[in-house]
C-alpha cells in the first residue's frame, strides 16, 4: 500500500511539473515579439549615395552639393526635390558650415596617416601621444617624469595624413580626460606591467621597454634600467586610469597623485601646434618599446 501511494505521488509530482513547464513556454511565446524581423548591416559612411565628402574651409560646394531651379544637386549629380530628406539634411550641413570654421582650421602636418589599434602594444600612434604626454607632464608639474601611459581606447580616430586641422584632434580625444602626475614605487609599476602582461594589448607606454613571453612578464626597463622595486618613479598618466579605467587602478599603487585641468586634447594640440611651429611635421614611429611573444 505504501508503495502504491510513493508511485502515485511521484506521478502526481511529474504531472504538476509537466503542467507548470507548459505553461511557461505557451507564456513566453505569447509575449515574444510579433511583427516584421529586420536584418541590420553595416555600411560605409563614405558617402556612395550623394557622393558626399569630407568638409573643409574651401569645398563646401563640391563636397555637399548646390541648388538650382530644379532643386538640390547632389556632389555626383543626383537631383532631390527641395522639399526631400536628403536636401533637408544638405541645407542644414551647409547651414552649419560657418560656424565650424574654427574646428576647420590648419594647425599642423602630417607624414602619414596614423591608425590607432588595440591589439597593437607598440603603435605609431599610441607612440606619439604618450610620449608627447610624457613631455608635457614633466613640464607641466616641473618634474622629470619617468614613465607615461595612455589607454588605446582614449584615441577614438586616426591621424590623418597632410593638413591636421582642430577638428582631427578634437575627433581623435572626444572624452573629458585629464593629465595627472602619480608618485608610484617600482614595485607598484612591476604589479601594473604582470597586470598588463596577462592581457591581449599592453596599453601604450613612453619611458620604458618591456618584453612579454606567454603573457607572462619577462623583463622590463625604465630610462634603460631595470625596474628598482624600492623607488619611487615620477609618472605621468590620465584619470581615467586612476580608479579603474579599462582595469587599470594607477591611483591604487601610487603614493602621491596630482592632478590637473589640462586635457588630452590640449597635450595632443599642444604637440602639433609646436611641431608646425619648428617647421616639421607630425611622424610616429614603432619602436619595439613593447614587444609580446606567444
Amino acid at each position: 500500500m505504501v508503495e502504491t501511494r510513493l508511485k502515485n505521488r511521484t506521478a502526481w509530482y511529474f504531472a504538476w511539473a509537466f503542467i507548470i513547464v507548459g505553461a511557461l513556454v505557451s507564456a513566453q511565446q505569447a509575449f515574444k515579439a510579433r511583427g516584421p524581423v529586420f536584418e541590420w548591416k553595416r555600411v560605409a559612411m563614405d558617402g556612395h549615395r550623394v557622393g558626399a565628402a569630407p568638409v573643409t574651409l574651401e569645398n563646401v560646394s563640391t563636397a555637399l552639393g548646390q541648388w538650382d531651379d530644379e532643386g538640390y544637386v547632389a556632389p555626383n549629380g543626383a537631383r532631390f526635390a527641395d522639399d526631400s530628406p536628403v536636401a533637408g539634411v544638405a541645407l542644414a550641413l551647409q547651414d552649419v558650415q560657418p560656424h565650424l570654421a574654427g574646428l576647420k582650421t590648419v594647425i599642423g602636418h602630417s607624414a602619414s596617416m596614423l591608425m590607432n589599434d588595440r591589439d597593437n602594444p607598440d603603435l605609431p600612434l599610441a607612440n606619439l601621444f604618450v610620449d608627447a604626454i610624457r613631455d608635457y607632464g614633466s613640464r607641466y608639474f616641473k618634474v622629470p617624469m619617468d614613465f607615461a601611459i595612455v589607454n588605446f581606447g582614449g584615441i577614438r580616430t586616426p591621424l590623418p595624413e597632410g593638413a591636421v586641422t582642430v577638428e582631427d584632434v578634437s575627433s581623435m580625444f572626444p572624452f573629458k580626460n585629464y593629465l595627472c602626475y602619480a608618485k608610484v614605487s617600482g614595485e607598484g609599476l612591476l604589479k601594473l606591467f604582470e597586470q598588463l602582461s596577462a592581457t591581449q594589448a599592453f596599453q601604450a607606454v613612453s619611458g620604458a621597454a618591456v618584453r612579454v613571453k606567454g603573457h607572462k612578464l619577462e623583463s622590463a626597463l625604465i630610462g634603460g634600467e631595470p625596474v628598482d622595486p624600492s623607488r619611487i618613479y615620477h609618472v605621468a598618466t590620465i584619470d581615467f586610469l586612476l580608479d579603474g579605467g579599462d582595469g587599470i587602478r594607477i591611483g591604487a599603487l601610487a603614493s602621491d597623485v596630482v592632478l590637473s585641468h589640462v586635457l588630452c586634447r590640449d597635450v595632443m594640440m599642444d604637440l602639433v601646434t609646436s611641431t608646425e611651429a619648428a617647421g616639421k611635421v607630425l611622424d610616429g614611429k614603432a619602436d619595439g618599446r613593447v614587444i609580446m611573444e606567444d
